[in-house]
This record gives structure tokens, sequence and C-alpha cells, in this order.
């Protein structure tokens, strides 16, 4: 791994190493917003916001991966996430992520004060966001 041009990355979730990669940039979904990480980023230890982790490796293809919330390190050695969930974009189930938007948009319609509507709301972007990522590497293939 020349040092200069590339950095690892590792996407951990409770189930499994989703990603251990050697890559040359990625997108992280902060809570303070989108970072762009280049091998010899500043050390940096923040908070994940679910969403879309963008990712370019060595052979400078880019593939998209849908993450909850969770936390992130960048070292001098990559980048680090531990995410509650991560699906790589190739690997989106279309059909639950679509089952999982109409759930949501159920809840949030029936205006029932015994559902939890912020959850339903929350679920209802995951969904989304699933889906636009998901459509997004049909077209890209």
């Amino acid at each position: 791994m020349d040092k200069k041009k590339e950095l690892k990355i590792e996407l951990i979730t409770p189930e499994r190493v989703l990603l251990d990669s050697t890559i040359t940039f990625a997108t992280v979904p902060s809570g303070s917003g989108p970072i762009g990480v280049l091998p010899g980023h500043a050390p940096l230890l923040g908070t994940l916001f679910g969403g879309v982790l963008m990712v370019r490796d060595v052979s400078g293809k880019e593939f998209n991966v849908f993450v909850r919330r969770g936390f992130f390190m960048i070292s001098h050695s990559g980048i680090k996430i531990v995410t509650q969930a991560a699906e790589i974009d190739d690997q989106i189930d279309l059909n639950r992520a679509t089952a999982a938007k109409d759930r949501a948009n159920k809840i949030l319609a029936s205006n029932d004060a015994a559902m939890d509507m912020k959850r339903a709301r929350e679920a209802l972007t995951r969904a989304e966001t699933r889906i636009k990522i998901g459509q997004a590497i049909g077209k890209s293939h």
C-alpha cells in the first residue's frame, strides 16, 4: 500500500466486518456534514450520521454504502467505522426497502397517537436512502 495515495477502511457492524479494504477516497456522512477523506487526513473522531458512505477503491471504482448511525475514527492508518447496520449498494434488497418505506408511510398517515412518529420518520428516511442507493447501482451496471 502506497501510504501517500491509499488508506485502509474498515466498516464494522454488530454482525460482521462488512468492509476491510484499501481505498483512495471516502466521503463519510458525519453529524457535522459530509467529510471527504484522502490519505494523510488529520486524525478525527466523530459521530456517523445515517446516510450514504461513498468509497473509491484503488482501481478508481466508486460505490456507495448505506450506513446507520454510529461512530468513525480517522487516523494516519485509515478510517474505522462502527455502525448499527450497513449495506453495500449491490447488496440492497429493493423489495425489502420498498416494503419498509410503505410501512413507515402507513404509520405516518395513521396519526395514531400510540405509534412512535419519530421512529417512523427515521424508518422512512432510511428506506428512501436505501432505495436511492439501490436504484443508482442498477443504472450504473
